[in-house]
C-alpha cells in the first residue's frame, strides 16, 4: 500500500482548522456569528445542525490525518469533498438570493485544493 504524502496532511489539517473554526462559530455561538455576517433568516437550530456536522468533519479530517495509507483516507478524503461540494452549491443557491456570504470564497478554495491534491495523491 502507499502512504500519503505530506501534502496531503497538510491538507488533512487545513481541512480540520477550517472545519473546527466554523463549528465553534455555528455550535458555540451562533447570535454572534450571525450579527457578523447578517442573513434574512436565524435559526439557531439549523445553524447548530451545521456545527454539528462541521465538528464531525474536523474529527474525520483529523482521523485521516493520523492514518498513514491511502486506502485508509481515501473514502474519508472523497466525503470530504463532497461535502464541501454540497456546502459549495448551497452557498451559491443562497447568494443567488442575495444573501452573499464570505465563508463561499473559503469553501471554494478548500474544494479547488482538495480535488487538486486528491488527483494528485492518487496518481
Amino acid at each position: 500500500m502507499a502512504e500519503i504524502s505530506k501534502e496531503a496532511k497538510i491538507i488533512f489539517l487545513i481541512n480540520a482548522i477550517a472545519a473546527f473554526l466554523f463549528a465553534f462559530f455555528f455550535l458555540g455561538i451562533p447570535e454572534i456569528y450571525y450579527d457578523l455576517v447578517g442573513g434574512a433568516y436565524f435559526s439557531p437550530v439549523c445553524w447548530r445542525q451545521l456545527g454539528g456536522m462541521l465538528l464531525i468533519f474536523g474529527i474525520f479530517a483529523i482521523l485521516a490525518l493520523i492514518r498513514k495509507e491511502w486506502e485508509q483516507v481515501r473514502i474519508f478524503w472523497e466525503f470530504g469533498i463532497a461535502f464541501l461540494i454540497m456546502l459549495v452549491c448551497i452557498s451559491i443557491w443562497t447568494t443567488a438570493y442575495g444573501l452573499f456570504d464570505y465563508t463561499l470564497i473559503v469553501e471554494i478554495v478548500l474544494v479547488v485544493i482538495n480535488i487538486f491534491f486528491y488527483i494528485r495523491e492518487r496518481k
